[in-house]
């Protein structure tokens, strides 16, 4: 502790300050063990008993004094530190604002020790903090000044669900969404901030970053950081919570120091102010639908679209086609695709010469997914925040077509994206901010958060649950509820084929176009499949397909195991006899008859197709099962 006895000592004489060392040693760690403000005795007692008396007594008159609200702000108000008001009176408390989180004050000064150049009269706002603290703040920093900002709580009848609902009027076609307001904290003019210091509640139980209460202070940090900041200083911010802060809000790469559970942060107050004019939660487009491509970004060379392959040549042809279509679009900014050793030589050539930059990468495996199920590798997803050479990267998945260029939504922050269900995004598209120090972040909890779906899009929405709503259009799944009626039918199918495109993304869902023949959408003939079933949607990736060079093209050939499973399919949606009627049609596509293989009489496969289909059709007929093709993670 001989290291902190510096931050006591008054501007008196030298033999005063050897005197008080002792008692104000012990005063601080008395704070540490009972998390109390703790009064220092006399110096001015000759007896001993006299100074316990006193000190009894005077203790006393303190802790009186210290639960009278009215006394104890009139004490404060009076004092040469400023005090706006008080989060903590028992009047307007609230349990959802109320942290358990236990402070190390040794971590917290440790933090904040050499801000300032080491001198330790800081300007330092506390946001819920109670009246103990408030005190042991002053012990500890006794010549700092101290600003208590005053935060109404957010309404009760605002939760998480009224700000990330599930559904919006995007279009706004009966109404323009809208968000609930969260109060705004009360700081006087022209106040200027060193440090804003904040205690966040942690539940630590499950779903405990989708917290109004936790959003709410973190917002209202970042509104003082930027509201305050003064010329290049800037301000930093520390966090007393025992659950990491909003990463897309207060990024990792600001941190400055974390000592246990105090996170001291020095934002960027350009891009802290460029956040807060989005909506505070899904419940408001961040970009309208109507918006033109407005939104510029400053450096292109640092920005690039990204798609990752891991154990699933299949999806190759997919992504050869996804670039061509960003390319058609209009869009030059880098395509960079992560592949790992399951991807061959001759996969990576192709790759390559529709526009991608491979990288090679080691994938990572899911800890809770079972050996050689589909999402067992999934989690390689997080590998893109290691992009560092570029600043924005929009994530697409490998099965979707780019109809219009979607560069504006470089200047989104991370995690911009559409909607999924309930209160989640859909990682399908999303940008991102690469960063070693996310990556870490993504790794660190990988064993203890479990994925909603098993997949990196349920992962990845535990760790950023503050998102920005981007319309549907830009990213559109080709996919029919079964509750849809035939008037929304026809209305995205209209979308589906819209020319010129209303689309940006059109993203393709159960099996993809590339695996079945060109004549039509085979989703139609399973069962299971029908309801991701599109003829316009099919026709528009193929439209795309043969405008690639023949070299490209050869990538998307059919394996003559996959042939045979496709007429297996069909034959089975005969003898159901499905009323559409696809299983009817004769084939045309060209590749039904190119062999690339050494055996190619798929014709013969067909006749033990049925007693064994599960281990004839495994790595053929789907390249993802249809729990993994109902969603795009």
């Amino acid at each position: 502790m001989g290291s902190l006895e510096a931050r006591y000592r008054p501007a008196g004489a030298a033999e005063d300050t050897a005197k008080r060392r002792t008692q104000k040693s012990k005063s601080f760690k008395e704070v540490e063990k009972f998390d109390v403000f703790v009064l220092e005795k006399s110096s001015g007692c000759k007896f001993r008993s006299l100074q316990l008396l006193l000190f009894a007594i005077m203790s006393a008159a303190f802790l009186t004094l210290l639960y009278t609200p009215s006394v104890y702000e009139h004490q404060l108000q009076s004092s040469s530190r400023l005090v706006n008001g008080w989060i903590w009176d028992k009047r307007s408390s609230d349990p959802r604002y109320v942290s358990s989180a236990s402070i190390q004050w040794e971590d917290v000064y440790k933090s904040i020790q050499n801000l300032n150049g080491g001198e330790q009269k800081l300007k330092v706002g506390l946001l819920n903090f109670n009246r103990t603290e408030f005190g042991a703040w002053t012990n500890m920093l006794p010549e700092s000044d101290f600003s208590v900002i005053r935060l109404e709580h957010a309404n009760e009848t605002i939760t998480w669900q009224t700000l990330y609902p599930e559904w919006i009027d995007e279009e706004e076609e009966t109404e323009i969404p809208s968000c609930p307001s969260l109060p705004d904290p009360n700081l006087p003019r022209s106040t200027h901030f060193d440090v804003v210091a904040v205690k966040l509640p942690c539940t630590r139980v499950a779903g405990w970053s989708r917290d109004v209460a936790r959003l709410h202070l973190q917002l209202s940090a970042a509104k003082i950081a930027a509201t305050t900041a003064r010329g290049n200083a800037g301000v930093h911010v520390l966090f007393v919570t025992d659950c990491f802060p909003i990463p897309n809000l207060f990024s990792c790469k600001n941190l400055v120091k974390r000592e246990g559970n105090a996170w001291l942060y020095k934002p960027d107050v350009k891009a802290l102010k460029e956040k807060l004019r989005l909506p505070v939660g899904s419940c408001e487009l961040a970009v309208p639908l109507n918006a033109k491509a407005r939104l510029y970004t400053v450096d292109r060379r640092r920005e690039a679209y990204a798609t990752i392959l891991h154990s699933a040549s299949e999806y190759v042809c997919g992504a050869i086609t996804a670039a061509q279509s960003i390319r058609q679009a209009g869009s030059t900014r880098d395509l960079v695709i992560l592949v790992d050793d399951t991807i061959s030589d001759h996969h990576r050539k192709g790759l390559e010469s529709a526009g991608w930059k491979v990288r090679i990468i080691e994938r990572i495996r899911n800890p809770k997914a079972e050996r050689d199920a589909y999402n067992e590798w999934n989690y390689s997803k997080f590998r893109l925040w290691q992009l560092t050479d570029y600043d924005k990267v929009i994530f697409i998945d490998a099965d979707l077509l780019i109809l219009r260029n979607i560069d504006f939504l470089f200047a989104m922050p991370e995690i911009t994206s559409t909607g999924n269900n309930a209160t989640l995004f859909n990682s399908g598209v999303m940008v991102i901010e690469p960063s070693n120090c996310t990556f870490s972040l993504l790794m660190e909890h990988i064993n203890e958060i479990t994925s909603y779906n098993g997949g990196d899009q349920g992962y990845l929405n535990e760790i950023f649950t503050w998102w920005h709503r981007i319309p549907k259009h830009m990213n559109f799944l080709k996919h029919f509820w079964e509750g849809d009626e035939e008037e929304v039918k026809a209305k995205k199918t209209r979308l589906f084929g819209a020319n010129p495109p209303i689309l940006y993304v059109l993203h393709y869902l159960g099996r993809k176009p590339w695996l079945c023949f060109r004549d039509y959408d085979c989703n139609w003939n399973v069962e299971i499949l029908r309801e991701f079933a599109s003829d316009v949607a099919h026709a528009r990736w193929w439209k795309v397909h043969n405008k690639m060079p023949k070299k490209l093209q050869s990538y998307c050939l059919l394996r003559s195991r996959l042939k045979a499973g496709l007429e297996w399919e069909r034959r089975q949606a005969e003898k159901a006899n499905f009323t559409d009627g696809h299983w009817k049609r004769n084939i045309t596509d060209p590749r039904l008859k190119t062999c690339f293989e050494k055996f190619c009489f798929w014709e013969s496969m067909l006749w033990h197709w049925g007693e064994n289909k599960t281990n004839s059709t495994k790595n053929t007929v789907a390249p993802s099962p249809p729990t993994a093709s109902l969603s795009s993670s």
